[in-house]
């Protein structure tokens, strides 16, 4: 029996290290906001943040951003992420992990619990989009209608370059094909010969 707690445990350990720590452990410590300059105008620029509020302070693990039931990345409080995506569109969803894991293998189903919200974008060339992550406060509206259900909303530039100034960068910059995988850099040896 001993044994059966002490395997259970440890297992309970191992999945909470599957996932990312949220604010709750320590305040995001990446770069402050930078503005980033597209590579071409056949891509669009999608900023992904989240305002630092005392709810997502307290939390344990932090939400993460999908495409196709693909992590792109996490998002902790007071953080921002940078994506250049081809031109297309893109089913986004925000996801929260319980116990280490996004259970994505139960995505869609009638066992879809971790799902938080998501929504469709639309890019277009040379296109640049802020989206705002916030469970609590929905951004302010000002005659303009919501653009998402949810908690996950494309805001205005304005709204968005006011918001973003003050949060820090999660992840380095990525760029996503229009078939929503993560396009690679190229390594050391494909830029030594072309």
């Amino acid at each position: 029996m001993r044994h059966h707690l002490l395997l259970a445990v440890l297992s309970l350990t191992l999945l909470a290290g599957c996932s990312t720590p949220g604010a709750f452990f320590g305040a995001t410590d990446g770069p402050p906001f930078q503005p980033h300059v597209l590579s071409d105008d056949d891509h669009a620029l999608v900023y992904l943040y989240r305002p630092q509020s005392e709810w997502a302070d307290q939390e344990l693990e932090a939400p993460g951003l999908f495409l196709d039931n693909e992590l792109i990345g996490a998002l902790p409080s007071n953080g921002y992420l940078v994506l250049e995506f081809d031109i297309a569109s893109y089913h986004l969803e925000m996801r929260r992990p319980l116990l280490g894991s996004y259970w994505t293998l139960l995505a869609d189903g009638v066992f879809d619990f971790t799902k938080i919200t998501g929504f469709t974008l639309d890019t277009e060339a040379g296109g640049v989009y802020y989206l705002r992550y916030d469970e609590l406060d929905p951004p302010p509206l000002n005659g303009q209608e919501a653009t998402a259900n949810g908690p996950l909303q494309l805001v205005s530039a304005e709204l968005g370059q006011r918001e973003i100034a003050s949060t820090r960068l999660v992840q380095p910059f990525a760029r996503i094909a229009a078939s929503g995988q993560r396009e690679r850099e190229p390594g050391f040896w494909s830029r030594l010969f072309p």
